[in-house]
């Protein structure tokens, strides 16, 4: 029974971070930009959510959706440093995170009637209805509510997929990848291809702040911590996907980055059973990821030396 409720909890979990990874992904696969502002926007989308429910009584829906907004404001910023004043991208992600770890604490304070700032705001607190606690949630019963914000979160997981996909389809996303696979390119072709590193880093990080929005509602509170670790996750779900899932035939790279993101959430959940004070779960955690990037070295010379093998056979 344990089992189970976990392995629901992972699904749960694994399906909100899948936005935040196919956010990553445009950052990292695509543009070969290492984004560590994820750890700040993420939280941004949470606490902007929140905010437009509370103060503005926004729908959960729309203020999920007006969020991404925001983590494109501050994904601009990231891409505008790199770009324009030659900031590494390491660098210029850590000056964005840094940035927005005051931002969303100075916004929190917008979340109390003391003015005091808090790290943690309660939607139950002030009987906010989040778009996995309204009607929605208790269509198939109260019985079965865990089912339906698993429906719910499918849904909304699918149309951002597919949105990611058809903007990769057009001429925008092509010199997007282009700009990420051979920025000469995109010189040679008398374009900017600053202008489309910005455009993807900021687009990545909306998708962030989306999926910080949506745990938001998930966990019917916002926390000032939850963008702790979240580009480590992120990443070792892009790589799971990029590994495992992208190499099945049919399979989007898209459709991978989601089923990786599920199973590294699953794993996390997993490791909860195995450490139950939590004392060492950061550590597991770390020991877990480093042994994916392992297996994804692995594979890729793997299959590197197998297209080599192939290749000189077709020569003879």
């Amino acid at each position: 029974m344990l089992f189970f409720a976990t392995t629901i909890d992972g699904l749960q979990m694994g399906l909100c971070f899948a936005v935040l990874a196919l956010g990553v992904y445009i950052s990292y696969s695509i543009l070969d930009f290492p984004d560590l502002s994820v750890d700040g926007t993420f939280p941004l989308g949470g606490v902007v959510c929140t905010i437009l429910m509370l103060k503005l009584g926004m729908p959960a829906l729309l203020a999920i959706l007006i969020s991404f907004f925001a983590g494109l404001a501050a994904g601009a910023v990231t891409g505008v440093l790199h770009v324009k004043f030659n900031i590494s991208k390491l660098l210029s992600g850590i000056i964005v995170m840094t940035a927005l770890l005051s931002v969303t604490l100075a916004l929190t304070k917008l979340l109390t009637r003391t003015g005091l700032t808090t790290t943690i705001f309660s939607f139950r607190s002030e009987n906010l209805s989040g778009i996995f606690s309204g009607k929605a949630a208790g269509l198939l019963g109260a019985a079965n509510r865990d089912y339906m914000i698993l429906i719910i979160e499918l849904v909304f997981v699918i149309a951002v997929k597919i949105i990611i996909d058809l903007f990769l389809k057009t001429k925008l996303g092509y010199m997007l990848r282009a700009t990420g696979d051979n920025e000469m390119l995109v010189v040679s072709l008398g374009k900017d291809s600053g202008t489309y590193k910005i455009l993807g880093i900021a687009l990545a990080n909306g998708f962030v702040s989306m999926s910080g929005a949506l745990y938001a509602n998930l966990f019917s509170q916002y926390d000032n911590s939850c963008g702790s670790g979240k580009v480590v996750m992120a990443l070792a779900s892009v790589i799971i996907g990029m590994a495992v899932f992208s190499k099945i035939r049919f399979m989007s790279d898209t459709l991978a980055v989601i089923f990786g993101a599920v199973v590294y959430s699953l794993c996390l959940n997993y490791l909860v059973l195995v450490d139950t004070n939590g004392i060492y779960l950061k550590l597991l955690n770390a020991v877990m990821f480093a042994i994916i990037l392992i297996f994804n070295d692995k594979t890729s010379s793997f299959v590197s030396r197998r297209s080599k093998l192939k290749g000189g056979n077709a020569k003879c």
